[in-house]
């Protein structure tokens, strides 16, 4: 009992080492990967189609101009495909650099 009273076995810090960072690593890694995915199958889509952004390739996420989901506030296929998924990927990405930065420093 004397060896366990001076350790906290119950510490914020021990958990964040051990599952915290980790689970959020594989979290984002999900995330980033299948944003990726869904922007090379569009990119691919708008190729072959040579790059009508009129037709929509039913394969991304819908994004809105502010928190309105009217129809009339979707944004064009043009700024999804071009900057919302890749910005998406960027900054998940540099989360997901953050976590892996902190796993690999242990």
């Amino acid at each position: 009992m004397a060896a366990l009273k001076g350790k906290n076995m119950f510490s914020v810090e021990k958990y964040l080492e051990a599952d915290g960072v980790a689970v959020g690593a594989t979290i984002l890694s999900i995330v980033v990967l299948s944003l990726v995915i869904q922007e090379v199958r569009e990119i691919i889509f708008y190729k072959r189609n040579n790059w009508n952004f009129d037709l929509d390739s039913n394969v991304g996420l819908r994004l809105y101009n502010g928190d309105s989901t009217d129809e009339k506030d979707l944004v064009s296929n043009k700024s999804r495909v071009c900057f919302g998924t890749p910005f998406m990927i960027f900054g998940f990405g540099v989360l997901l650099t953050a976590c892996v930065a902190i796993i690999l420093s242990k």
